[in-house]
């Protein structure tokens, strides 16, 4: 008998191979992807004072998440990434990254790292909170 070439992924191995696909989607700039793992009523957070970042507070819906990180994205070029760690639940996720940005302000270059919690309702982001240096973003586009 010849062994069967079905691979069934499932459960906590499942959502780890969504949420990298997702994380890749948003390393090559497809934004509408990514906001698509999100609950039709996700939630984005970018915590930090939208005086410094504008794109900081709480974002509903992937039209609106999938809008603030295009402006992100305007605003701080990608130039690298890495995906440090992920620690993976079924309904929870933490994430660690180090990314490389350019203002498109001001030119500056800025490394920072960057931590994200997911809550996930069925394979979907129900919510996604992210933490970063958002100070020291607005010095690299000279908000401050």
């Amino acid at each position: 008998m010849t062994p069967s070439r079905l691979r069934l992924v499932s459960g906590v191995p499942l959502v780890r191979e969504k949420l990298t696909r997702l994380y890749a989607a948003r390393v090559s700039g497809d934004l509408a992807t990514f906001a698509g793992g999100f609950k039709a009523d996700g939630v984005f957070h970018l915590v930090g004072d939208a005086r410094l970042v504008p794109e900081a507070g709480r974002h509903h819906g992937r039209a609106a998440i999938e809008a603030v990180l295009r402006n992100l994205h305007t605003s701080f070029q990608y130039l690298d990434g890495l995906l440090v760690d992920m620690i993976v639940d079924l309904d929870a996720a933490a994430v660690r990254r180090h990314v490389t940005v350019r203002s498109q302000a001001t030119g500056a270059v800025g490394e920072f790292e960057i931590a994200e919690h997911l809550s996930l309702d069925n394979g979907e982001i129900a919510e996604l909170v992210q933490f970063m240096d958002t100070a020291s973003m607005a010095v690299l586009a000279r908000r401050i």
